[in-house]
């Protein structure tokens, strides 16, 4: 994280604009793979924000992959020593969102996932929409994925608590033990739904999210 939080701190110096973090390894078996007590935090790079209609463009050399998630917008600051409903209450709308992931990144060991900003290439939310939208997408089968018009990922339990405010708060103490703050006006991406998938160029990807919306992206 010491590795992760000086790249973001320098990037920021060089004119990045602050947008907000994700979070990563939010799956039960592959946190109990790794040794994992919950999930981890990295940050999203501001100059990679995609908006809903414009193709993602991976980075040169990137092994494009994507991944289906609820982003969090937080409407108030956020410390380390929030409680659980200062969390809830910092949450002002949510959003469906496409995380970009590079596959080129490291995936192990652990710290250097981390210090690569656990792969991240770049971001898409959609519409906003208020927080009751989000609830229990999981125990309806949402969101469904499709590729190229086929049914290709659906949500996995687990990968989501009820409450969006325990994933609001795990970032803020995260952060807050590592010198950084959940801040108004930051989104999270709170891990993703789905296994991820690669992407070729051409490639259509669609997330139906039912009351939280839909999304669609190609990949140029």
């Amino acid at each position: 994280m010491r590795r992760q939080l000086q790249s973001f701190r320098q990037q920021r110096t060089n004119g990045m604009p602050r947008f907000g973090w994700k979070v990563g390894i939010n799956d039960p078996a592959a946190q109990q793979r790794l040794g994992l007590s919950g999930p981890i935090v990295g940050w999203l790079d501001g100059r990679r924000v995609f908006p809903e209609g414009q193709p993602y463009q991976p980075s040169a050399g990137a092994k494009p992959r994507i991944e289906a998630e609820t982003a969090i917008h937080i409407g108030r600051d956020v410390p380390g020593t929030a409680s659980l409903d200062d969390a809830r209450a910092a949450i002002s709308e949510v959003a469906p969102a496409f995380e970009f992931v590079d596959g080129t990144k490291p995936l192990s060991p652990i710290e250097e996932m981390l210090a690569h900003d656990i792969l991240h290439d770049g971001v898409m939310l959609g519409p906003a929409r208020p927080l009751d939208t989000a609830a229990g997408l999981i125990a309806k089968g949402l969101p469904s994925v499709t590729l190229n018009g086929a049914p290709h990922r659906v949500a996995q339990p687990g990968r989501y608590p009820d409450d969006l405010a325990e994933i609001v708060l795990s970032v803020a103490r995260t952060l807050g033990a590592h010198g950084e703050a959940l801040l108004a006006g930051d989104w999270i991406i709170g891990g993703s739904y789905i296994d991820p998938f690669d992407l070729a160029p051409g490639d259509a990807v669609a997330a139906d999210f039912g009351p939280l919306g839909a999304l669609t992206v190609t990949c140029a």
